[in-house]
């Protein structure tokens, strides 16, 4: 706190930091295991629809550990959390290493580590989440979201190539980083000064705990939709980026060919996250969301017509341009307007919902290649994406949701 009262620059929030630069390095281990995961499950079996399954694995054990971790991370110490969940997550990941170095990796295997990883995954962002907002002020939530954005595509610009790049060397090396990067992140959180306490105990059962942040989500209208469009949206977009990566699988382009695609999209996110702060406090957040969603439905449809790396790195760049101000803008928003004790039953709910249906993303795109052709799976993922504008086009709430100086806070 500076002299005046006011909260001092976020880089000298040390707490902040230390989450920040921890899941930066877990988010580049993940990306990168995240391209890897179709690879080796088509490598071990042939078959796309295989490798889509491999790869909603984690998605399908996020979306179960969801279900309940809201609950537990409000009633334990966060920073215990984050530290046991990125050790499991590390043990999952390096027994698939052991396992490939052996030659007994096997679909099973792959996906079963995929389902902890999944797991590990659910109870590590409502603990981050819910650390953040107790670390970082009000007034700084927008400006911190920005910087959490920009982690993200920072750790996507670096990961699929990094990934792809390993893969390229052995199979096994992508887990062995990427269990170093869930140990440096859990190492990071356990020397943080700030305690991260568990909330008040409620009382409550675990269940009606759980229930207690679905309904809020729910009951609260902006929220609600804005949670319906990135459910349906996050399906839209695990199916284009599987449905791409299967395509230039199949076309014979090399896995470190396949990781420019995501670095193509990941250096525009990352562009993007810089003038977010600019775009968030000068544009109404609704009609972002709407413009974000439909300019990558616009660019998605293309991409049937090629399968040069570069120009399908490209159409995604120009759709995630706008995508850091809106994703910051939208999760600032709802922070802003839960209250302090239902943080991370929110986020755990959210996710349920938002995630709900991308599990069934990879393997959808795994039929959909075989059933319409290059042209036709790509159509159906713009199809997706304009499906998806639905909850928010039919609420007017949403749409006239201003900038971050008109919410209102959560008691």
């Amino acid at each position: 706190m500076s002299a005046d009262g006011q909260p001092g620059p976020l880089h000298r929030n040390h707490a902040f930091m230390v989450l920040l630069i921890g899941q930066t390095a877990s988010s580049v281990g993940t990306s990168m295991t995240g391209l890897v995961f179709p690879l080796i499950g088509y490598a071990l079996t042939g078959s796309t629809l295989l490798a889509g399954v491999a790869a909603t694995s984690v998605l399908v054990g996020e979306l179960l550990g969801r279900l309940v971790s809201g609950a537990l991370v409000d009633r334990w110490a966060k920073r215990r959390v984050i530290v046991l969940a990125n050790l499991a997550a590390a043990v999952a990941v390096a027994g698939l290493a052991v396992a490939e170095l052996l030659g007994h990796l096997v679909l099973a295997h792959l996906i079963a580590a995929g389902l902890v990883i999944g797991l590990a995954e659910a109870f590590l962002a409502p603990a981050s989440s819910a650390s953040v907002r107790q670390v970082v002020p009000r007034e700084q939530l927008p400006l911190a979201y920005t910087r959490l954005q920009a982690r993200d595509h920072l750790a996507s610009l670096i990961g699929p190539p990094l990934g792809g790049a390993l893969y390229s060397l052995a199979r096994s090396v992508p887990f062995v980083v990427d269990a170093v990067s869930y140990l440096a992140y859990g190492i990071g959180a356990s020397r943080l000064r700030t305690d991260l306490r568990a909330d008040t105990p409620t009382g409550n059962s675990l269940l009606t705990d759980a229930r207690a942040g679905l309904h809020f989500v729910w009951h609260h209208r902006v929220i609600r939709s804005v949670l319906l469009w990135g459910g349906l949206f996050n399906f839209a977009m695990a199916y284009v980026f599987t449905a791409v990566t299967l395509r230039l699988i199949r076309a014979g382009v090399t896995p470190a060919a396949i990781g420019l695609v995501d670095t193509c999209a990941a250096a525009a996110g990352l562009l993007g996250a810089l003038i977010a702060p600019a775009i968030v406090t000068r544009f109404r957040s609704g009609l972002l969301t709407v413009a974000t969603g439909l300019a990558l439905a616009l660019l998605v449809a293309p991409m049937g017509l090629t399968t040069n790396v570069i120009v399908t790195g490209a159409l995604f760049a120009g759709g995630f341009l706008l995508l850091p101000a809106n994703n910051s803008g939208i999760s600032a928003y709802i922070s802003n307007v839960t209250p302090p004790h239902l943080q991370a039953r929110m986020n755990a709910a959210a996710g349920v919902i938002a995630l709900g249906l991308a599990p069934l993303a990879p393997p959808v795109a795994g039929v959909l290649i075989v059933a319409l052709g290059d042209v036709g799976c790509m159509l159906a993922g713009s199809v997706f994406l304009l499906i998806s504008l639905a909850p928010l086009l039919t609420n007017r709430e949403v749409v006239t949701l201003g900038r971050p100086d008109t919410w209102q806070s959560a008691p």
